[in-house]
């Protein structure tokens, strides 16, 4: 056990140097870039890089939070396919989905109590993204395509289905523009009290309480157990019970509900 301690922490470790170097290379690839082309704005530049989320105070890093949540959501989407040995190409599309439905929800569904609303609007985001993912799983498990190649073609299809069904349900032909989630728009949740004049809302909070929810699944449970053990070894999974199609068809379908409720908070 002790070996096996070292050999985890070994590996976090340079696994942080490494992320920690990836960035300051950036920094400085991205520093000499902007004194080739604009000399006499470079320093400035690296000043508001180095600043970041904190350039304009409480209001930007508040920003920077906002904007992270569809990414926390989907990069989840990912990493938990990767766990069990898929790759989650499709995020995309599972993402379009997802935000369509939360969107057709909260524009159409006029007798919810905005109160609950965004709720009923991040169920059907979640569902939406589960049935677009479960479809690359399905393909995977029992006929055995490619999930990169099954899903990113399912990400066309859903980009394309989506334009179609937004200007036929949920589109402002006077403005141009799809129309409003007025019925199921997130709560602040006291978030702009603590960010003022920024657009946080309660995203975040939701994106960290499903991000702990995954990491219990997949470390804590023995069905999160299966889907790992048929990811890093499908033969060693079906020799010891697992159910190989369903452990497959299970993650896309997860890793696709992630993504669909990153879309449904992104545009509600």
């Amino acid at each position: 056990m002790n070996k096996i301690s070292r050999f985890i922490e070994k590996e976090s470790s340079q696994n942080l140097i490494a992320s920690l170097l990836a960035i300051f290379v950036g920094v400085i690839f991205g520093f000499f870039v902007l004194l080739l082309t604009k000399p006499g704005s470079a320093i400035p530049g690296l000043i508001i890089i180095l600043k970041g989320g904190f350039y304009h105070g409480l209001r930007g890093f508040g920003n920077v939070i906002f904007r992270s949540v569809p990414i926390i959501l989907t990069g989840l989407s990912v990493g938990f396919a990767f766990k069990t040995g898929l790759f989650n190409i499709g995020v995309t599309g599972q993402f379009t989905v997802g935000a369509f439905a939360a969107i057709f929800v909260g524009v159409n569904f006029s007798n919810l109590n905005p109160s609950y609303g965004w709720l009923v609007a991040l169920l059907a985001a979640a569902a939406a993204g589960l049935i677009w993912g479960a479809i690359v799983g399905i393909l995977k498990a029992y006929r055995n395509v490619y999930e990169v190649i099954a899903s990113i073609m399912m990400n066309y299809i859903g980009m394309y289905l989506v334009n179609y069904l937004i200007v036929n349900t949920a589109f402002d032909d006077v403005h141009a523009r799809t129309l409003k989630p007025t019925f199921a728009f997130l709560p602040k949740g006291g978030m702009d009290k603590i960010f003022p004049r920024s657009s946080i809302d309660i995203g975040i909070i939701v994106a960290i309480i499903i991000a702990f929810i995954i990491y219990i699944i997949l470390e804590k449970t023995t069905f999160g157990y299966e889907l790992k053990a048929v990811g890093f070894n499908r033969s060693a999974g079906r020799y010891a019970g697992v159910n190989e199609r369903r452990s497959i068809i299970a993650s896309m379908a997860i890793a696709g509900a992630l993504a669909g409720i990153g879309g449904g908070l992104m545009y509600l």
